[in-house]
């Protein structure tokens, strides 16, 4: 009976544990983890856009790098690149969307593999909550002006641009993008602001607008240019356009999208969808 009892349990510990030839057979038979494979050309242009940016949205890096392909494959990405430490992932409020930013160990691989140290933001800590959606903005605007019909042969976030410039300008624009490609249009500078309605307008916000038309003049060299304003509600949409009219620069004021993530991008591409 003893003997009965001790085979019957063995067999049952044979089924539930499997040796370790069977566990690498299963293993073999699924293929190697995802996870653990070396980095790609594309992962590198993913880690370079993560360094751009300076800390970003799961869905932007999508659309910017992965395209079509499944989100899958772009969680894959953000599991392997975190796993190689890489870069550093947070959860937007802890249920929302993926928040990556550059580790300064994916600064040395980025370096390593011939990027220069002027394209990278590593941030250390993650961006504070009451400023992170002003962020999404900047990257959505960068990701929409970068596929525009007319591709821009300059594109810059407005920490790439403090760099830049030394003493720092009166006003810099949350993006700047020049666009002189094809010769036969004419050439356009294009500073875009965030204007999320904590500024007053009188005190703050239009005397910024009013040092940002010199600065983007100066900068032009007698090319047109104009200044995009993407505020958050009609009221102060409203005022903008008005109070906004005697400056020396064209300033276009529309909405921010309603919706965040992909829909919020293709809003923003309609807003754009001047520049052909």
């Amino acid at each position: 009976m003893a003997g009965q009892v001790s085979g019957t349990s063995a067999a049952n510990h044979s089924e539930a544990a499997p040796d370790s030839a069977s566990r690498e057979a299963q293993r073999t038979r699924r293929g190697p983890d995802p996870r653990n494979g070396a980095l790609s050309p594309r992962d590198l242009a993913a880690l370079r856009f993560i360094g751009n940016a300076g800390e970003l949205a799961q869905y932007q890096l999508h659309e910017q790098v992965f395209g079509d392909v499944s989100e899958v494959v772009v969680s894959r990405f953000v599991q392997r690149a975190t796993k190689h430490e890489l870069i550093a992932t947070t959860r937007w409020r802890g249920i929302g969307i993926n928040r990556l930013r550059l580790t300064t160990r994916g600064r040395s691989y980025l370096l390593q593999h011939g990027v220069t140290a002027d394209e990278l933001f590593v941030l250390r800590n993650s961006i504070a909550e009451g400023h992170i959606e002003h962020q999404l903005w900047i990257i959505d605007t960068l990701v929409i002006l970068g596929q525009a019909a007319r591709k821009p042969d300059l594109l810059l976030p407005a920490w790439a641009l403090q760099r830049r410039f030394t003493p720092r300008p009166a006003a810099i624009p949350d993006v700047l993008a020049s666009f002189v490609s094809p010769p036969e249009q004419p050439a356009l500078l294009l500073g875009v602001e965030i204007d999320r309605g904590s500024e007053n307008l009188a005190s703050i916000f239009l005397p910024k607008l009013e040092k940002l038309c010199d600065v983007l003049s100066s900068w032009a060299g007698g090319v047109a240019c104009a200044i995009v304003v993407l505020t958050n509600n009609l009221r102060r949409r409203d005022a903008l356009r008005t109070r906004a009219e005697p400056l020396p620069l064209p300033v276009i004021v529309e909405l921010l999208p309603q919706a965040p993530g992909r829909p919020g991008l293709a809003e923003l591409a309609t807003t754009f969808s001047f520049i052909r």
